[in-house]
């Protein structure tokens, strides 16, 4: 399917799994922290673009596998995943937007991020999916 098709059926569900982000493997926050929600999706190039609820973007880039209904949502491979986010609790400007990447080259997953509060460590498995919502 390609990712104009993979954003109509995301369109196309009128009430979308909501849940705590996790790239292949590696959670974003504490796992069940938080809730997101998707607002709506696009398509730039070869990325899916999902914008959530908290004004986040999440691009997947080659997306493959997509499950999205009421009660599932995930993705399961890409070539990379960028989510995008501004700083909770501070303004949405350019100084407080922050971002995981992940980039798959066959069986390895690697990342990178802007985070400059911690030291993240990046968990993932090539045999996770790439994008879930739980």
């Amino acid at each position: 399917m390609n990712v104009g098709a993979i954003a109509k059926k995301i369109e196309s569900v009128p009430s979308m799994k909501s849940g705590t982000l996790r790239f292949w493997g590696d959670w974003f926050g504490k796992p069940y922290d938080n809730q997101h929600r998707v607002q709506g999706c696009t398509v730039e190039g070869s990325a899916l673009v999902l914008r959530f609820d908290g004004g986040e973007r999440l691009l997947v880039f080659d997306p493959r596998g997509v499950e999205v209904s009421e009660g599932q949502f995930y993705i399961s491979d890409a070539s990379r995943v960028r989510w995008e986010w501004f700083y909770y609790g501070r303004p949405q400007t350019r100084a407080n937007l922050y971002f995981m990447e992940y980039t798959r080259s066959g069986d390895t997953i690697s990342g990178s991020t802007n985070v400059d509060w911690y030291a993240h460590e990046f968990n993932t498995s090539p045999r996770a999916k790439a994008v879930e919502l739980l």
